[in-house]
């Protein structure tokens, strides 16, 4: 039984040098240049619509990545049946593109480090909101240390511009809308090797530790042949480790909730890491750093895309549990903080 974790690092050094070789050969589908304006932008088309205006921008440059060939016809009056009730929804669905809403930090260099993070994981962007102003921009990209947006004020330059020439700030943002998940990418992976849902660590809080879902699913006319899961320490050896050889079509990783137990690990860094192999040979690795400490636990989940040329790309999206959910751990002060963070998170 030991030799499960080392088959898996080999397997993860192989993997490691496939990608720098893809690194040097992606596709011309990935060189599309978002900052370069195709008809991405425009004015929301009366006041109080800023957030309408700012998620129909961030629709139609995600169907724009997609590959959608009517993208021009995301527009504020397409999307507002969908997400629009006297004010943007938090959760909506609009051409197979689920948006969901957060709070940010309020210290700024966490607020600052979140918004890199997602835009990283986002590049058809977020809708960043100041509720001060009130206002909302499509925050676009976080490029040489400066965040860019698309303003729909019709007090500010059209199109792309520095967040500092907006008419918000990211000291003042509270809150932001994102594309959650996004059917549209989804449809082109059902003839490959994929993971669904994975639901994977950013952060464990000592002690607590997390459940282990998302389903790995095969290529169509395939089976997975293997399926492994580890926990890597800060000197990348696997600490824990999980295998399976299901030999059907799809197989929830559920199953590996009772060997990967993440409530057992010790303050420190970590890499949590799933491998795929099915039956044609095809194999997906996934792979991403975790901390464990006292802090507040958040998740994040995944889902595999592919282009139209084959390449693996990950979105990814970002759920923080607040630690106020955990639960009631001693009587009178537990009541106090579990109140406390509530309302921080109502008030945003």
């Amino acid at each position: 039984m030991e030799c499960a974790p080392h088959r898996i690092w080999k397997k993860l050094m192989a993997l490691v040098l496939s990608l720098v070789l893809m690194a040097v050969m992606l596709p011309g589908a990935l060189a599309v240049d978002l900052n370069v304006d195709a008809g991405f932008y425009f004015k929301q088309s009366r006041g109080g619509t800023c957030t309408l205006a700012s998620a129909a921008m961030m629709l139609r440059r995600r169907a724009f990545l997609d590959g959608l060939t009517d993208w021009t016809d995301v527009t504020e009056n397409s999307v507002r049946g969908s997400a629009w009730a006297g004010g943007l929804s938090h959760s909506f669905n609009y051409n197979a593109m689920q948006v969901g809403y957060s709070t940010l930090p309020s210290n700024n260099e966490e607020k600052k480090a979140v918004l890199i993070q997602l835009l990283a994981e986002h590049p058809e962007g977020i809708v960043l909101y100041d509720r001060r102003q009130p206002h909302a921009v499509l925050l676009t990209d976080y490029t040489d240390g400066v965040f860019y947006c698309s303003d729909p004020a019709g007090s500010v330059s059209s199109g792309r511009v520095p967040i500092s020439a907006a008419s918000i700030s990211i000291a003042g943002a509270s809150c932001y809308w994102y594309i959650s998940s996004d059917h549209n990418s989804a449809v082109a992976t059902l003839d490959s090797l994929r993971l669904e849902g994975m639901r994977y660590p950013v952060n464990i809080r000592t002690g607590k530790g997390m459940s282990v879902s998302g389903t790995a699913a095969s290529a169509s006319g395939a089976v997975l042949s293997s399926v492994e899961a580890a926990i890597l320490d800060a000197n990348d050896q696997p600490v824990q480790s999980a295998e399976a050889s299901p030999n059907v079509s799809s197989w929830s990783l559920k199953n590996f909730d009772s060997q990967l137990r993440f409530g057992e690990l010790p303050e420190g860094s970590y890499t949590y890491m799933v491998v795929l192999t099915d039956s044609n040979g095809q194999t997906l690795c996934f792979m991403s750093d975790f901390t464990v400490s006292g802090s507040a636990s958040s998740t994040a989940t995944y889902w595999t895309v592919q282009d139209p040329s084959g390449t693996k790309l990950g979105q990814l999206v970002q759920e923080t549990e607040e630690a106020v959910a955990e639960a009631v751990e001693s009587e009178a002060e537990a009541v106090t903080e579990t109140k406390k963070g509530m309302w921080s998170w109502l008030l945003g």
